[in-house]
């Protein structure tokens, strides 16, 4: 691999760094852009026009709801692991995932990334209580989270924070009064995208192309 960086979603911040070679540079964009995938599309590309440095630009990212499609470069090789979404990403597998998502599809799932970036019901409730009031916070949660009946959390890191993680994970599943469960997850794809072990678990665009849609398929 030539002079390259990584972009990634600040969700996945403590992952990246634990297998982050040293001679890879990095960036890390805010969570709330997966709520405009259009404006992280945007994003994105303002950084890739801006890596002139560069010869291969990593993606810590899945197609998140097409945020990824339409990226080009000129330039640039562009790799980003071919999944949807970040769960794959944190599971290692997209094929793990699809099972998870057969078996049981209605799953709210939480990391230590999200839970920091506040992306999760709970912190969503004490925000709409400071905002609305707490009757119309409870009824804002129901109309977004009503629908799931199990909380997952997946363990990626084993430090001295990952309990607490466990823990609020825990509250979390209680606040909505459903099913908790624990899944292990891998970093084996962060490690293959940094050590360019780009497989067919990859959509590997050289320079010249578009990242589109199919390719994820």
């Amino acid at each position: 691999m030539n002079k390259a960086k990584i972009f990634a979603c600040r969700t996945m911040e403590d992952e990246v760094q634990a297998i982050l070679p040293e001679n890879l540079d990095f960036e890390f964009l805010e969570y709330a852009l997966h709520r405009t995938p259009d404006k992280l599309r945007s994003e994105l590309q303002e950084r890739v026009d801006g890596a002139d440095q560069y010869d291969t630009l990593l993606f810590g990212y899945g197609l998140c709801s097409n945020g990824v499609a339409g990226l080009r470069s000129q330039k640039h090789t562009l790799v980003v692991p071919k999944v949807h979404d970040c769960i794959s990403l944190l599971l290692g597998s997209k094929r793990l995932y699809d099972k998870e998502f057969h078996d049981f599809p209605a799953t709210y799932y939480l990391s230590r990334g999200w839970i920091k970036q506040k992306a999760e019901p709970l912190a969503s409730f004490k925000e709409y209580c400071e905002r609305f009031g707490e009757e119309t916070a409870r009824w804002l949660i129901e109309q977004e989270y009503g629908n799931y009946q199990r909380v997952v959390f997946v363990h990626t890191l084993y430090d001295s924070e990952e309990q607490e993680y466990l823990k609020y994970s825990r509250e979390v599943a209680q606040f909505l009064d459903v099913e908790f469960e624990v899944r292990e997850g891998s970093l084996r794809l962060f490690e293959k995208l940094v050590q360019g072990d780009w497989d067919n678990e990859f959509v590997v665009n050289p320079p010249g192309q578009i990242i589109i849609q199919h390719a994820f398929l």
